[in-house]
């Protein structure tokens, strides 16, 4: 069964937010003339990012001209547009974990059909790597409890990674 992340804005506008593990991302995904944006799953901090990144991108003073690239620009935390592709920005190559933000479900149906993969919504969740690599391009410091013999992660660090993240989204606004 086809599992999506969505959720509905005050105005009544809604989003789905999808993970996809195993994606071949090419240049012509990236031409598709369709409301979408495309970000490597690997550096996302779990749903809570990107609905903190969408809500800036809907309420803030617009820092680009494209809604789908501000979704860019406030989950990277980076002003410059060339500067969130670098940081956050799906890469063009195989086997590719990524999320994808589009408005409707014909948008969503016509980029999975570029990229392939499966829908795997856990590629947003955090684990071990994918905090360290959050930790680096976000510049958060900290340790990661982490309990080997249970495989889990300190939750209450989880949140708190979470939270300095949208706090770097927030950030912008006054950088």
């Amino acid at each position: 069964m086809l599992k999506i992340l969505g959720f509905i804005f005050l105005n009544g506008d809604s989003m789905k937010i999808v993970g996809l593990r195993n994606c071949d991302i090419t240049e012509e995904l990236f031409k598709l003339n369709l409301p979408f944006q495309i970000l490597n799953g690997d550096l996302i901090a779990t749903e809570k990012h990107i609905l903190h990144a969408i809500n800036q991108a809907k309420s803030k003073e617009p820092i680009t001209k494209s809604f789908w690239m501000e979704i860019l620009v406030r989950a990277s935390a980076q002003r410059q547009i060339s500067n969130a592709i670098e940081v956050i920005g799906a890469k063009v190559g195989k086997g590719r974990n990524i999320c994808i933000v589009c408005p409707d479900d014909d948008a969503l149906n016509k980029i999975l059909k570029y990229v392939g993969g499966e829908i795997d919504n856990s590629v947003l969740e955090l684990n071990p790597k994918k905090i360290e690599e959050i930790k680096k391009i976000y510049n958060i410091k900290g340790s990661c409890e982490y309990d080997s013999k249970n495989n889990t992660l300190n939750e209450e660090y989880k949140e708190n990674l979470i939270k300095r993240v949208c706090e770097k989204i927030s950030l912008i606004e006054i950088l």
